[in-house]
């Protein structure tokens, strides 16, 4: 028997019932998983579930399962990925300009308190995209 007459179970699980066992444990780690944040890396997810990659390569239940719930999640389309990496590069722009703002000797204190004051706006924005991670 070569590697594509082989049956549909990955070999880790070679009863249904252990796929299905398979299954409801990484059900269990996604749903467990916050649905305000980001998923973990793939690899950890199936750690913690206990179950290999191929499980979910050769079912496709497991793969539609990862795949609905990443979209459930934030930064789940190419398109929210962009647009955050976008605003945080403008923000790590506006970081260095207030930066440089608050080391030159001539920034007058009202200058130095307003820079002061949107350095800490955006270290709270930054916060929460991190939470969204």
């Amino acid at each position: 028997m070569t590697e594509h007459d082989a049956p549909d179970t990955p070999p880790e699980h070679d009863t249904p019932g252990e796929w299905d066992d398979a299954l409801c444990r990484l059900e269990d780690v996604l749903l467990a998983a916050p649905f305000d944040r980001a998923l973990p890396d793939l690899d950890e997810l199936l750690e913690r579930a206990s179950v290999p990659l191929a499980f979910v390569q050769q079912d496709e239940r497991a793969s539609k399962l990862i795949r609905e719930a990443v979209l459930a999640r934030p930064l789940a389309q190419r398109e929210d990925v962009r647009r955050s990496r976008a605003h945080v590069d403008m923000m790590t722009l506006e970081v260095e300009v207030l930066a440089q703002r608050l080391r030159d000797p001539a920034t007058t204190p009202d200058v130095a308190a307003r820079a002061a004051g949107r350095l800490q706006e955006l270290a709270d924005e930054l916060d929460r995209l991190r939470d969204d991670l």
